[in-house]
């Protein structure tokens, strides 16, 4: 399949993906795999390098977006189905260079994958943020509820790793708004932190405690067919809506420009140093007694990783520069000798230094055993050197003599004392002139005068060819040079004592500054973590009496509902027993009513009747 470029605002990179890790479920747990192929193309990497790390939903064009960094739309698989298509971790397998770093691209599987185990989507997310620059959190452009709580446990998440004193180790994070159909709001980062704080804002407070870089991204829809979509790898440029193309070249690019190196502590990390780091998370997330993921712990291992190569192949090159005074063959000069060293251990040096990662105090600690180490190697070089050189004074000297001096020891040619001192004077004229300049031809010359000259003046005087005060003269004048030349060791041996001694002296303030410095890191360290308790406690008592509070308010709530209730059934109780009275008294009042009715009739009818009567009685 022929390479299909997004665009030529990207630098269209060559390469194909690489699975990085994958995971099994074991008896006591998820464990995380890593790829020795990936491995290996990691630790090629010798500059700084950068790491931009895609997660997200496993079905909102995650992998997509990571192939647009590589400035094509193919590159990593795509899925077009409901299922996740990157399971694990994927890399770009040739990682490519920009503003002086390796940058390496990443694809992690969907962290809300349906089919995924909790502990590993977790141990996956906790692995991705230790190890990334930049963290691309790819997520629908409409910020549901559901972004959100995948956005507060993004934080909690956080709570897991036990990040170092003195770095702040986690990466950019960088919220990408897909298909974003809204109208766009003056600062995208207001806009989407508001939008959490409706919901929760205590995860919109963790994101931005957590993450010190926050940017936010919103990129529209393809505006292509839902059936084109399923092909997205396929699809040419021209055939995408030109605004979704131009916003997301404004994204890679703005991501790029805020792309730092992968940092460990103030240095940057290697190829081969973030490969050890990796491994060494791996083994810290894999050990079902961690329950968290110490980066210290992880720092520390892979620092001393890195000192450890940094010995090995500076001393080797040292070494192999060394050599070549074998090559040329022992001796050479001191001056010759010093050039060698020095241009050997300049290199070495510059060597070490590239490699070597950590804070001051450690690289100057792992400089100062790098020197120890230097010096080692120098003595072991210059010990060659010396025994060579005395054995090419010894075989020049007894040379010389044998052809200067000892034919006028024999008896039928014996010197007269003028002939002896010119013989010994010619004797150390030309050794002057092929001597290399140095201890051992003096010391060589010495012995010659310690024990050849001894011997020569008292063969002449026993044959009377040295007067008794002259044989004398030239014993004591040998003994004088003799202890000269002892003084003159002892003086050298005393400055090597000496020297000896300050070296000595400096490891032990060394030594001193370390404990110290460490007493001093302890007390930091030990001071933090009496202010995390407390303020830890500080959050318990407040969250407890929080609590206290809630469940009383609670209480209180309930009472007054319940006494709420109780009233109003007292006052339906009593207002029906009103009713009830007001209905007897009604009827009594009506009963009333009707009988002075009743009463005013039978009345009316006696009164009727007493008046007929009367009547009557009168007519």
């Amino acid at each position: 399949m022929s390479p299909n470029p997004f665009s030529n605002n990207i630098p269209f990179r060559q390469g194909n993906p690489v699975h990085l890790l994958n995971y099994m479920c074991l008896d006591e747990g998820v464990a995380i795999l890593l790829d020795e192929k990936a491995l290996r193309i990691l630790k090629e990497i010798h500059e700084p390098i950068a790491v931009i790390t895609v997660v997200g939903s496993y079905r909102r064009g995650k992998s997509y977006f990571a192939n647009a960094l590589l400035g094509r739309h193919d590159g990593f698989k795509l899925g077009s189905s409901v299922n996740g298509c990157t399971k694990g971790i994927d890399i770009w397998d040739t990682p490519f260079y920009h503003k002086g770093k390796r940058v390496v691209i990443i694809d992690c599987e969907g962290i809300d994958d349906p089919n995924q185990e909790l502990p590993w989507a977790n141990k996956l997310f906790i692995l991705c943020l230790a190890i990334s620059s930049t963290l691309i959190y790819n997520i629908n452009g409409i910020v549901g509820r559901d972004d959100i709580e995948k956005l507060f446990l993004m934080t909690k998440i956080v709570s897991l790793i036990q990040p170092p004193n003195d770095h702040q180790f986690l990466p950019n994070l960088v919220v990408l708004l897909r298909d974003f159909q809204l109208d766009s709001p003056p600062d995208f980062v207001k806009y989407f932190l508001n939008i959490i704080s409706k919901t929760n804002e205590d995860a919109a407070n963790e994101l931005t405690k957590f993450f010190k870089k926050f940017n936010v991204y919103a990129i529209p829809h393809p505006g292509i067919r839902q059936d084109a979509m399923r092909n997205m790898n396929e699809i040419e440029t021209d055939k995408l809506d030109p605004i979704f193309v131009e916003k997301v070249e404004e994204s890679v690019t703005k991501i790029f420009e805020d792309l730092h190196p992968k940092y460990l502590n103030a240095s940057t990390m290697s190829g081969v140093t973030f490969a050890e780091f990796l491994e060494r998370c791996v083994a810290q997330i894999n050990d079902p007694a961690n329950t968290v993921l110490s980066i210290p712990s992880a720092y520390e291992s892979t620092i001393n990783y890195a000192a450890q190569k940094a010995y090995e192949s500076s001393l080797e090159l040292y070494n192999d520069m060394m050599d070549q005074m074998n090559f040329k063959g022992f001796p050479i000069s001191w001056d010759e000798f010093k050039d060698v060293h020095n241009i050997a251990f300049e290199e070495a040096l510059k060597n070490f230094i590239q490699q070597i990662i950590g804070n001051a105090d450690q690289i100057q600690s792992f400089r100062k055993t790098f020197h120890d180490k230097i010096t080692g190697l120098k003595d072991q070089f210059y010990m060659k050197n010396s025994t060579a050189m005395s054995k090419y004074h010894e075989e020049w000297a007894h040379k010389l003599w044998k052809e200067h001096v000892a034919p006028g020891l024999e008896m039928e040619n014996l010197f007269d004392t003028d002939k002896f001192e010119e013989a010994i004077a010619l004797f150390e004229q030309i050794y002057g002139t092929i001597v290399m300049p140095g201890q051992e031809a003096i010391q060589v010359l010495n012995e010659f005068k310690t024990n050849q000259y001894e011997d020569a003046i008292k063969l002449l005087n026993t044959y009377d060819v040295l007067r008794e005060e002259r044989a004398n003269e030239m014993l004591a004048r040998q003994a004088a040079e003799k202890k000269y030349y002892e003084l003159l060791q002892e003086e050298e041996q005393l400055k090597t004592e000496i020297n000896n001694f300050k070296i000595e002296n400096e490891k032990i303030q060394n030594q001193l500054e370390e404990k110290v410095n460490s007493m001093e890191e302890c007390l930091r360290n030990q001071e933090q973590q009496n202010g995390q308790v407390i303020d830890q406690l500080k959050n318990d008592n407040e969250r407890m009496l929080n609590e206290q509070r809630a469940q009383t308010q609670r209480s209180i709530d309930q009472q007054t509902i319940e006494y709420e209730r109780m009233l109003d059934q007292v006052k339906e109780e009593n207002q029906s027993r009103i009713n009830n009275l007001q209905d007897q008294l009604n009827h009594n009042n009506q009963r009333k009513s009707d009988f002075w009715e009743t009463f005013a009739g039978i009345a009316g009818s006696i009164a009727g009747s007493l008046i007929a009567g009367l009547v009557i009685g009168l007519l």
